[in-house]
This record gives structure tokens, C-alpha cells and sequence, in this order.
């Protein structure tokens, strides 16, 4: 079996950029196909974790498809450690509500990435914990 190349920065940041719009668009499949099969997201700041693609992850976003009107990342700063392909990232948040309100936030996250994919989500949030 060969290794899949490391991403380069470049790379990496196409991968996370496109999950956040993927994230953004309420699109699962496209959500799902930026993730390893047995990727793991562990929100931090709540000490909580998703395990399985197919599974939590998937059961984590449907939830949160399903709680707000729109969903909204960007204001992106990204640190990247190619050698060992982990990509660290501060950014803004916006969640609406059907209702109209809105919550904000401000996160912090770290991506490890196998295989041009993401593996792991280590996440730290502002606020309340809308991925539980």
C-alpha cells in the first residue's frame, strides 16, 4: 500500500475551506467527503467527542443542519505544520436561528489531516457548545 503525499499549505487550506463552505451550504455529502472514515471531533472547550464519519460526526452535523436557519465561518487565520500535516485555525462564527437571532462566536481549531482528508477536529468555541 503507498502513502498519500502530504498536503502542502496550499493544499490544506483548499481542503479546510471547502469543508467550512460544505459546512456552511448544509451540504453532508460534501461535509462527509472532506473526512477520514473513522475521523474523530472532540469539541475541547466542552470535552465532548464525535467519533465516526458515518456515525457521531454525521449525527453531530445533521443536528446542527437542523437547529439554525444559517450557518456562517470566515475571517480565517491558518498556521500549518506540514511535516506533520496539522493546520490550526482562528475564525469567526455566526449560527441563526429560525427565529432570527443570531449567536457569535470565536474559534479556535486544530485539523489533523491523513490522507487529504480530515482526521481529527480538536475544537474550541466560544459560548455555548452548538455541536453537542
Amino acid at each position: 500500500m503507498t502513502q498519500a503525499v502530504p498536503l502542502s499549505r496550499q493544499a490544506a487550506i483548499a481542503l479546510l475551506e471547502r469543508y467550512f463552505r460544505c459546512v456552511d451550504d448544509k451540504d453532508m455529502a460534501g461535509v462527509l467527503d472532506c473526512l477520514t472514515g473513522d475521523c474523530h471531533f472532540r469539541i475541547e472547550s466542552d470535552q465532548l467527542d464525535h467519533r465516526g464519519r458515518d456515525s457521531g460526526v454525521r449525527m453531530m452535523f445533521e443536528r446542527l443542519f437542523g437547529r439554525y436557519e444559517r450557518i456562517w465561518h470566515g475571517n480565517f487565520r491558518w498556521v500549518f505544520d506540514e511535516p506533520e500535516q496539522i493546520l490550526a485555525c482562528q475564525l469567526d462564527v455566526i449560527n441563526m436561528e429560525p427565529s432570527g437571532a443570531e449567536h457569535r462566536k470565536y474559534n479556535a481549531s486544530f485539523y489533523h489531516l491523513r490522507e487529504g482528508r480530515i482526521a481529527y477536529a480538536g475544537i474550541y468555541m466560544s459560548g455555548v457548545n452548538v455541536l453537542v
